[in-house]
């Protein structure tokens, strides 16, 4: 049976998260567990009494191009060894996105264990990180600038991060809205010290969380409004170099940092990281910003495996949107105007993390490449970027 949880379930929650995380809580840590699940949405399967599986939806925003758009995010699925492979999972999803749906939710993320797993159910890749791994000998300075950093602590630091972090969301897509608890709770660790980069009229336009463990300096995150910021914040690291032997560097794939190094032959790696779905095609393409351009019209025939309300012709003009669903399935023969996408490339494309002639290119988008070159100069062109963790 699949039910929502209450508060007598708590403990029955921790103890499957506990053996599928492979973690150990505390006391005093299962408190703030507790405190944490009532403003989630948790769905559990139960036999007997016992939760078999479950799935927890946080509430979150985040803001494609300059807007905000409510966004699930889905975390924690898991299942006991014995119930796993009988698609106890696979329906709680589904009831997630259900509730997402209800509950006018645009689009939801999620960390996948397998990305396999979870494009069967409509997610795909939506933003990558890349790390740098940089040795002592290349902390070479980068040019001199006349701002200044400065080191602060967590109470008085957060309205100014909050601050620079909310105009860079301004120039990218996907981040999250980040409110006062989160920034305190989740995004600055205990063990993080905080500075930030003051440019010559005194402004705050970059900072950086770090930590420094074994003489290796650890760059949580790096934010900055302006090149001058990020390379200041550079050279502040720098002047750790009789600290350290070596540098990690965790950043967004568009980063240009390495650029501007004195050895750009620093080792690099690039993972995908968090993947996206849209939950409600129809209201999601009403509150996107498209770019028209002499009046053109954009017709999209959209495939979800899932999400059945989704399933249908979407008119995309300057007027608005019009919708055309079929009430006994899909059509028998192929559309002759327009691009055929399913949901996760559509999202994808949406939140900028692909080009929709690359993926017409590799066959995820069908149609005529007219369209698809229509479509890219419809987007306006942000990087698809996420630092949190949930």
């Amino acid at each position: 049976m699949i039910r929502v949880i209450n508060e007598n379930d708590f403990e029955q929650v921790v103890e499957l998260s506990q053996y599928a995380f492979q973690y150990k809580l505390t006391d005093e840590e299962k408190k703030k567990a507790f405190k944490r699940f009532s403003t989630q949405h948790i769905l559990g399967d139960f036999e007997d009494g016992k939760l078999m599986a479950k799935t927890h939806t946080f509430h979150f925003q985040v803001v494609i191009q300059g807007k905000p758009f409510k966004m699930g995010g889905l975390a924690s699925v898991s299942t006991w060894p014995e119930a796993r492979r009988n698609k106890k999972v696979a329906s709680l999803i589904e009831k997630s996105l259900e509730w997402m749906n209800r509950e006018g939710f645009s689009l939801s993320y999620l960390h996948p264990f397998s990305i396999a797993f979870y494009r069967k159910f409509g997610w795909e890749l939506i933003c990558s990180k890349k790390n740098l791994t940089i040795k002592k000998v290349d902390l070479q300075f980068l040019a001199h600038s006349d701002g200044s950093m400065k080191r602060l602590e967590k109470e008085e630091a957060i309205p100014v991060l909050n601050t620079i972090y909310e105009k860079f969301m301004q120039e990218n897509n996907s981040m999250l809205v980040r409110t006062n608890s989160w920034w305190k709770e989740t995004t600055i660790k205990d063990d993080y010290t905080i500075a930030v980069h003051y440019n010559e009229e005194n402004e705050a336009d970059g900072y950086i969380l770090y930590k420094i463990e074994n003489r290796l300096f650890s760059c949580e995150e790096v934010v900055s409004l302006t090149e001058k910021a990020k390379k200041a914040i550079w050279n502040f690291v720098c002047q750790h170099d009789s600290m350290v032997d070596e540098v990690s560097w965790m950043t967004y794939e568009d980063d240009p940092l390495p650029y501007y190094l004195a050895n750009p032959r620093v080792k690099t790696e690039i993972h995908p990281y968090f993947m996206g779905r849209i939950v409600n095609v129809e209201q999601f393409l009403r509150e996107y910003p498209f770019v028209f351009k002499d009046n053109k019209r954009l017709i999209l025939h959209v495939y979800d495996p899932i999400c059945e309300w989704n399933n249908g012709t979407f008119f995309i003009e300057e007027s608005g949107v019009k919708v055309f669903q079929k009430e006994s399935g899909a059509c028998v023969h192929k559309p002759r105007k327009g691009l055929q996408v399913d949901i996760g490339s559509l999202t994808s494309i949406l939140l900028g993390y692909v080009y929709p002639t690359s993926l017409y290119k590799g066959g995820k988008v069908t149609g005529e490449y007219e369209e698809a070159v229509k479509l890219e100069q419809m987007i306006i062109r942000k990087p698809s970027i996420l630092f949190d963790f949930f």
